[in-house]
């Protein structure tokens, strides 16, 4: 797969996940099983329960927004760096997170990641 496919298929990711709130990205894109490295650790989850964490996820901040601040591609990886807005539901004040993400793609779908999440950092100026 050519890297510019690669980018697509991370983009598509990202936008349709995270800003089109469209849960079908997730059968679309995602393999299983999906290995996500964390600060949780390393887990391998199907696609229903990364579906069940995305929601979980959705449920802390109202209207939130992301965009893709910088993106490269080498080969099989995308690395993603975006930023995450919207408003804290427990407090009423405005969040931020920044994210650093690596994303390996294999055979169309995104079968592995190591994320890092930072609230309260931008780092979009």
């Amino acid at each position: 797969m050519d890297q510019q496919a690669v980018t697509g298929i991370v983009r598509r990711y990202w936008d349709g996940l995270w800003n089109q709130r469209d849960l079908g990205v997730i059968d679309e894109l995602i393999a299983e099983p999906y290995v996500r490295h964390s600060s949780a650790g390393t887990r391998s989850l199907t696609r229903a329960e990364f579906t069940r964490e995305v929601r979980n996820s959705w449920q802390l901040l109202h209207a939130p927004a992301t965009t893709v601040d910088d993106q490269v591609t080498s080969q099989d990886r995308v690395w993603t760096r975006a930023t995450t807005t919207g408003v804290n539901l427990e407090t009423g004040e405005t969040s931020v997170i920044t994210w650093l993400v690596v994303h390996r793609v294999a055979d169309g779908r995104i079968a592995e990641s190591w994320s890092a999440t930072l609230p309260g950092v931008d780092w979009r100026s």
